[in-house]
């Protein structure tokens, strides 16, 4: 089931009166196209003539372009009423009402040699009604914006529902139809990011295969998080072998979520044990939409389930703070433990203002943290560091020391790591599902 961000134009009368959309540009203080008006690009052409159109009432689409045989430039648009064209029969037993009316109004822009563009043609009149009122309703004058984007995103993080999201944006540009966009692109907005980005079918074909699988072992464990629409958002799965394991080996898991998102920009999460052969084992896959705490929480409390209800004692995982919210949430007994490779890999980019004036710097910070045989000499060693290079209002410093209890190796003596520290055990697997995974 797909959903579809875009709404239908209002269906209008064919019988028009154009004479009222002057004063419509006078009040939005716009020029009217004329010929030989001049435009560094194309895509400022199109800017202004769908300014234009919105201030009028209409909607814009390219109609034909066409490009240089040497160059290979576009040199020559033309751009149309979304009404232009003839109504088609339709054979559906409940067709969509056409709004094809052979609309004639356009634009025609043309490219000069010297790289400018100038309007070549331009037809005024439209045979229908316009409505600048609802210009905004037009899907070419709708968008989110990046700092939208990231309005909506802040406030959909904090639990802010999407009809007031809409509002607040509302309130803010001084009414729903100077957001830029309707409540339905913010949904669907939303809605992008909370689901996984599978192609059409990929969804049945991967239900179908772990269905196949669960016939031949009734072990084989597999769960689908839906969103309110029933479409995919996150999916784990894990089969007996990796349930098994867990019961011998669970004491420690390691779990990366750095694959697939790398490559594909789609998070792929396995849960990794190590066997007493010290042999990495795969005790679940995951397939997330996102990496938000919401996913997290409900990938572990499937797992967990999935295992039959037994917390690992310790789990190792890079520094995300959504991954530790879920952590404290479903295994609030469990030690986390932050990947140490991953922390320390930031310090040339962190600190290197203080590498380059220090040459010394690196040698006491990896003294400081793997030569400290109690949390009081680390403590002791750490102060001294901070002081010397004078670190004591570094951000970043000062957060590394808030959550020292999950990443310094001398705070982790009292619990069994099976001598883990980084989650390399999950990186290093990936080299086994390169032999299954094709990039495109």
């Amino acid at each position: 089931m797909e959903f579809i961000g875009e709404i239908e134009e209002p269906v209008i009368s064919e019988n028009a009166n154009n004479d009222s959309y002057a004063s419509d540009l006078e009040a939005n203080n716009f020029q009217e196209p004329c010929l030989e008006m001049e435009f560094e690009s194309q895509e400022n052409a199109y800017s202004f003539y769908v300014q234009y159109a919105k201030c009028v009432g209409f909607g814009v689409s390219i109609k034909s372009s066409r490009r240089s045989k040497i160059s290979r430039q576009f040199i020559d648009v033309k751009y149309a009423c979304t009404r232009y064209g003839n109504k088609r029969e339709s054979t559906s037993q409940n067709p969509r009402p056409c709004l094809k009316v052979d609309c004639k109004a356009g634009l025609h822009i043309k490219r000069r040699c010297d790289g400018k563009w100038v309007i070549h043609g331009f037809i005024k009149d439209h045979n229908h009604e316009l409505f600048p009122t609802y210009a905004h309703y037009f899907p070419c004058h709708r968008s989110i914006n990046k700092a939208q984007k990231q309005c909506i995103d802040t406030l959909q993080h904090v639990g802010v529902r999407t009809n007031k999201i809409y509002a607040t944006m509302a309130k803010q540009h001084g009414g729903y139809e100077k957001v830029g966009c309707l409540e339905k692109d913010v949904r669907n907005h939303l809605d992008k990011e909370r689901r996984l980005n599978l192609e059409s079918g990929d969804a049945n074909a991967m239900l179908e295969c772990f269905m196949l699988m669960q016939e031949e072992n009734p072990r084989f464990f597999y769960a689908f998080d839906l969103d309110d629409d029933g479409r995919v958002k996150n999916v784990f799965w894990v089969d007996a072998n990796g349930r098994d394991d867990y019961q011998e080996f669970g004491d420690v898991i390691s779990f990366d979520t750095t694959y697939i998102t790398n490559k594909y920009k789609m998070p792929f999460a396995p849960f990794i044990g190590v066997n007493n052969h010290f042999q990495s084992r795969l005790l679940g896959c995951a397939l997330l939409a996102n990496e938000s705490s919401e996913s997290f929480i409900w990938l572990m409390k499937i797992w967990l389930r999935a295992m039959g209800g037994k917390p690992p004692n310790a789990i190792i995982t890079d520094q995300d703070k959504a991954m530790k919210v879920a952590i404290e949430e479903v295994f609030p007994n469990t030690r986390h433990r932050f990947c140490l490779w991953h922390i320390l890999r930031k310090v040339p980019e962190k600190l290197s203002h203080v590498m380059r004036k220090n040459e010394d710097f690196t040698r006491d910070f990896n003294a400081c943290i793997y030569k400290s045989r109690s949390i009081q000499q680390f403590e002791d060693k750490w102060k001294e560091m901070v002081e010397k290079f004078q670190l004591s209002e570094d951000g970043w410093i000062r957060s590394l020391y808030g959550e020292r209890g999950h990443w310094v190796p001398v705070y982790m003596k009292d619990t069994f790591f099976g001598g883990l520290s980084t989650t390399q055990r999950s990186e290093s697997i990936n080299s086994f599902f390169d032999k299954y995974v094709v990039i495109p």
